[in-house]
């Protein structure tokens, strides 16, 4: 089949890579100039598999009310007339219930440990450069009734996912870096099977790998509409010019919904700002290991010679600004905990727009428009994600059944 791939972030650039090595003839339009360009650019690098969870939790909306005026808070709601910032927030904070975050974290681990496997298989088979490294995750905690929880809840893990308790001398053995942390963590938990890596770099890599299995990248492009005829998409119209396909997966993240509109689809993504900040690492003081910051919602990811710290969740709309207060917040936090580690006054400052949906959890396959496909709304996890949703909707494009259950990942749950 010929294929439009609309987009060709981490998540587009996986499909497509999918599609052509079944074999379809596969072409994506990108409206940026190369692979990996929007949210995949600079997000926090971890890759999540069995300690990736919702933002969603109970104490989520005590914790957005008590934070509200914080210009540094994690959670931040700029005020907007716009009615679909509220409409969005109300629907995001009815899944903040214990029974539906249970629910939507074992739907989105079980497509995230299937998205772990088809990564190593691709490790494998191409030849992909992106700072990757399998040394796990530390996640630390400030609170100790909080530690006490997170390591006790972690004991009914099974012997693969459980995670060793480390109190924090253990934390700066593991660590050395954390030897001068000016936090005084209550402890951490250290996850060894997580991985970390560049998502831009793998985004360019798998592209480049799916040239040579025969697709075709456009770049610049706009797409400006779906072309439909007869119940079906039939196409795109773009910038360029209109592109006829037998059928077209649509991948743009948050400039997703805008064209199903006018088809009478109503995807509830929202554009959901975070923050990145890349420096050189300085040496021995720089960490090895991936770590969180728990309370302040941070991650802080080494990449070779370069130490890159994000996070936060601002509903701003589409507004890529950043605020230099949350931005000196989030280097004031990372010298707190690693004095020395790295250069602050040479930063790179990033802010990427996530795709979110008010359940935090991707749209995976068909449409009830023939012809039409989605792999979209990933939030904060299309890099931990992009294999396993690429390899599943490669498979139901090309008529074959998804190899997981895709309870609580497919669009009828907004229809």
């Amino acid at each position: 089949m010929k294929i439009l791939v609309l987009g060709a972030g981490v998540v587009g650039v996986t499909a497509a890579y999918y599609l052509a090595r079944a074999g379809h003839e596969v072409t994506v339009l990108e409206r940026r100039e190369g692979p990996g360009l929007e949210a995949s650019y600079a997000n926090g690098g971890q890759l999540l598999g069995e300690t990736i969870h919702p933002w969603l939790a109970p104490d989520i909306p005590g914790l957005v009310l008590r934070n509200f005026a914080r210009a540094d808070a994690p959670y931040r709601v700029r005020f907007s007339a716009y009615p679909e910032r509220w409409l969005w927030g109300a629907r995001f904070l009815r899944n903040c219930t214990a029974a539906r975050v249970a629910r939507i974290t074992a739907d989105l681990r079980r497509l995230a440990v299937y998205s772990m496997a088809a990564l190593e298989e691709l490790r494998a088979a191409e030849p992909l450069e992106f700072d990757h490294s399998g040394r796990g995750v530390l996640r630390l905690y400030r609170d100790r009734d909080q530690f006490r929880r997170a390591a006790d809840a972690a004991e009914d893990e099974d012997a693969v996912r459980r995670p060793e308790r480390l109190d924090m001398p253990a934390c700066a053995a593991l660590e050395p870096a954390l030897e001068n942390s000016r936090v005084n963590f209550a402890g951490g938990l250290h996850y060894h099977q997580e991985q970390t890596g560049d998502a831009h770099k793998f985004s360019a890599a798998l592209a480049a790998a799916a040239e040579r299995l025969g697709a075709s990248f456009y770049y610049g492009c706009t797409v400006e509409r779906l072309m439909h005829s007869g119940g079906g998409v039939t196409g795109v119209k773009s910038d360029q010019g209109v592109e006829n396909a037998d059928a077209v997966l649509l991948s743009l993240g948050c400039h997703s919904a805008q064209l199903l509109r006018p088809l009478g689809l109503r995807l509830p993504i929202y554009p959901v700002k975070g923050y990145a900040q890349t420096m050189p690492a300085s040496g021995a003081n720089a960490p090895k290991l991936a770590l969180q910051d728990v309370e302040c919602k941070m991650g802080i990811t080494p990449f070779g010679n370069r130490l890159r710290i994000a996070g936060t969740a601002e509903l701003d709309g589409f507004n890529k600004r950043a605020d230099p207060r949350r931005a000196a917040a989030m280097l004031d936090t990372l010298m707190e905990i690693l004095p020395n580690c790295g250069d602050p006054g040479s930063a790179e400052l990033w802010t990427g727009l996530r795709p979110m949906t008010p359940d935090c959890a991707p749209v995976i396959g068909a449409t009830p428009i023939a012809n039409l496909y989605l792999d979209t709304g990933h939030g904060s996890l299309g890099w931990t994600l992009a294999c396993g949703s690429g390899r599943a909707v490669a498979d139901i494009i090309s008529g074959h059944p998804a190899a997981l259950d895709m309870r609580g990942l497919t669009i009828d749950r907004f229809l």
